[in-house]
């Protein structure tokens, strides 16, 4: 027998239903007004490379993030008005107008108006998904020949890349031309398939996660062996096995005691003195301009991430940067902080002004005058209670 609850919380269930659809509704407006606002701000700062930067430290945005939306907004609101006009009237929701935004990016003005308008006559009845699908239709439909070169375009921007996930886990991917990626895939299954056998108790999931492994890393030769290097930092106690205390992998963050203990087993360690207290790294200096290999993985692991306000790209991935030029200021670890590329130039091209207090401690005053402040974080995450 089928049945619906018609009361829920005290609620009918219509009640419930009419409640969730007013405040997607209200939602959406107040989206799109945000969007509004920032198209407006963009187009004032007209000209000024690092304009966002402001935008990224005030609302505690990552650079790409910050420049994606700024992007949508000027988008919305100078190519596809009707979009966030629907928007606004709650008629669709912000996947939907970003899903216009993504598909008609490469497109002029009038074929982009001409997707818009085939597009939105449909979408507030269609899931996203759906939408997304028709509207890869209709944007084939309108540019052929333009999806052709797209096409061609895309096939120069393959690349690899890495996302940290929960519980000592990453996923390790391959941006490839379709027929490439399918062929990647059903090598890998098939060699997962073989492998496998009746008294393996690993799911064949977890066997083809294990081959792409094998596959990239296997070295049948010394002439093909690549050093690759982790940074790893880990409390000699949880190295003895005395402590349960988490690792920090860099580019990673936080993984188990177990997993830092099975990384020591093949590698090389150097001592790095904390303090007992607050778990910051210590000072080491030189007099060099450029720093030596000791002192760039020193800052490397005291400060981890890159220094600009809500920056996360991993420091051995980024520059490190006198906070005081060189010679007036000494390369020495309370004179330097790793920047990503991109934050590096902007604190060099433009009116943002950073202070180092006290070693790892960076503070930043904004064009508009608002200050930040990144503190130094301990290396093994946590401090220890005092």
């Amino acid at each position: 027998m089928f049945w619906i609850k018609n009361r829920i919380g005290g609620m009918e269930a219509v009640e419930v239903l009419d409640a969730l659809a007013y405040h997607e509704r209200e939602i959406a407006y107040h989206q799109a007004q945000s969007l509004r606002v920032l198209a407006d701000y963009a187009i004032a700062c007209e000209g000024e490379e690092f304009f966002d930067a402001e935008i990224a430290a005030a609302m505690r945005w990552t650079s790409r993030w910050t420049t994606d939306q700024v992007a949508l907004a000027l988008d919305l609101a100078s190519k596809l008005p009707n979009t966030l006009d629907a928007l606004e009237k709650g008629e669709i929701d912000l996947y939907k107008a970003r899903v216009l935004h993504d598909k008609t990016v490469p497109l002029s003005a009038d074929l982009a108006a001409e997707v818009e308008e085939r597009v939105l006559g449909r979408a507030s009845e269609q899931t996203g998904a759906q939408m997304r699908q028709f509207t890869n239709r209709v944007v084939m439909r309108v540019d052929p020949e333009g999806h052709k070169e797209r096409a061609e375009e895309r096939k120069k921007q393959r690349c690899t890349g890495i996302d940290a996930l929960e519980e000592d886990m990453a996923r390790f991917w391959a941006y490839l031309p379709a027929h490439l990626a399918t062929a990647c895939y059903a090598r890998v299954d098939a060699i997962a398939r073989q492998s496998k056998t009746p008294t393996d108790s690993r799911t064949l999931d977890q066997v083809r996660a294990d081959v792409v492994a094998d596959l990239i890393l296997a070295t049948p030769d010394k002439t093909s062996a690549v050093k690759v290097e982790l940074y790893v930092a880990v409390s000699a106690a949880t190295l003895m096995g005395l402590s349960e205390q988490p690792g920090e992998l860099a580019g990673y963050g936080p993984i188990t005691a177990d997993l830092a203990r099975e990384l020591a087993g093949d590698s090389t360690w150097r001592r790095l003195l904390t303090d007992p207290v607050t778990g910051e790294a210590l000072e080491f200096g030189t007099s060099t301009y450029r720093p030596p290999a000791a002192l760039r993985r020193f800052v490397w692991m005291r400060d981890r991430t890159c220094r600009f306000p809500g920056c996360m790209r991993p420091s051995h991935q980024s520059d490190l940067d006198h906070t005081v030029p060189f010679p007036l200021g000494s390369t020495s670890a309370d004179n330097l902080g790793a920047f990503c590329r991109r934050h590096h130039r902007v604190k060099h091209r433009t009116a943002w002004q950073v202070s180092q207090p006290k070693p790892g401690r960076f503070c930043f005053r904004s064009p508009a005058g608002k200050t930040y402040q990144r503190d130094p974080e301990p290396v093994l995450g946590d401090p220890p209670p005092f």
